[in-house]
């Protein structure tokens, strides 16, 4: 992913299914780790009264690229999860 477009490589049966798997589960984890953080902080009342308008601008752009990355990973195993099924 780059940016907010997706380009996909056809590896042709060449992709370690599993070991493909297991990095996205490595990814979302710490995607997901990242989001609460972001939340966090745009749940805090004092740091959103008091933060600049550009930081929290910065912070809702941070939480929903990791929004989108989550869903795209989450997106990406589902298809992998039914190729391991064949």
């Amino acid at each position: 992913m780059v940016g907010t477009t997706e380009y996909f490589i056809p590896l042709g049966g060449r992709l370690d299914v599993k070991g493909e798997l297991a990095k996205i589960r490595e990814d979302l984890e710490y995607n997901r780790g990242f989001l609460i953080s972001v939340m966090e902080k745009l749940e805090n009342e004092r740091f959103v009264k008091n933060a600049p308008a550009v930081v929290l601008e910065l912070e809702r752009k941070k939480k929903n690229d990791a929004e989108m990355k989550i869903k795209s990973l989450e997106e990406r195993m589902k298809e992998l999860k039914k190729q391991v099924i064949k």
